[in-house]
């Protein structure tokens, strides 16, 4: 019995293995590139050389230095042409100018993928702006990048800080001041103020005046300073009711009339 489960077993492996193998059989070859060379360029990045190879329809393809050559592309050495040629002084080898123009095919498994971009670097201070009110510098220098200082930015970050508790509203805010519209900012607004018609408005409903690029530069801003709960809405009748009317009786009665004696 034990011999029928292991042949069992051993039949079913081999039903699977075959399957796979298959599968991997009928996997589509890549069809080869076929084109006229428009340009051949080199290109040398941390020592290593590779060829890019532009053709007449706009396709940029780079490959190795060995592959230019079985190509064509490159000059070979007359002392070994089974080598390309390579200049004594540049150290690089040779574009053989003659295949302008030429039709070319290029296996696709031997393109070298282009490398990718190294991410710009942010603004110094959009990066400050970023850890303050913890957003993404490249969110910061995308304000900027849309025509807005600092100043409004970081206005825009306390304000949306202000109104929701993080800085997920300053698009919404700097969109609004380009705009002049503030109708999409209506629900955030602290309850009985009118909506505001202009960027002076909305600061004064909405900010503190402690609370700008300045104070985060210098280290002297809070986080923890925006308090949604606290937003004036403009009924704050401060009228400063502590009746100190003067009243200390002080009537002055020293009789100091400087009479002189005879």
């Amino acid at each position: 019995m034990k011999t029928i489960k292991l042949m069992f077993t051993a039949a079913l492996l081999l039903v699977v293995l075959f399957a796979q193998a298959g599968n991997v059989a009928a996997a589509p070859a890549l069809d080869p590139i076929t084109g006229t060379v428009q340009s051949i360029t080199l290109e040398t990045d941390n020592g290593v050389t590779t060829v890019v190879i532009t053709l007449t329809d706009g396709q940029t393809f780079r490959v190795s230095v060995d592959t230019a050559f079985s190509l064509g592309l490159l000059v070979p050495d007359p002392a070994d042409p089974t080598k390309p040629f390579i200049d004594p002084i540049t150290g690089l080898p040779d574009v053989d100018e003659t295949q302008i123009g030429v039709e070319v095919t290029i296996d696709p498994a031997t393109v070298i993928p282009d490398p990718a971009p190294e991410p710009a670097s942010a603004h110094p201070i959009s990066t400050l702006l970023a850890m303050f009110f913890e957003v993404d510098a490249s969110i910061v220098d995308g304000y900027r990048t849309d025509g807005f200082g600092f100043g409004v930015i970081a206005q825009a970050l306390w304000m949306s800080k202000n109104l929701n508790a993080d800085a997920s509203l300053a698009g919404l805010i700097l969109d609004a001041k380009k705009n002049g519209d503030y109708s999409e900012l209506a629900s955030y607004l602290p309850e009985g103020t009118t909506l505001p018609t202009n960027w002076g408005q909305f600061k004064k409903a909405v900010s503190e005046k402690k609370n700008n690029l300045g104070s985060v530069v210098s280290g002297h801003a809070n986080p923890d300073d925006a308090s949604p709960q606290q937003l004036q809405t403009g009924n704050g009748n401060g009228q400063g009711n502590g009746n100190g009317q003067g009243n200390g009786n002080n009537n002055g009665k020293g009789n100091g009339k400087g009479h002189k004696k005879p």
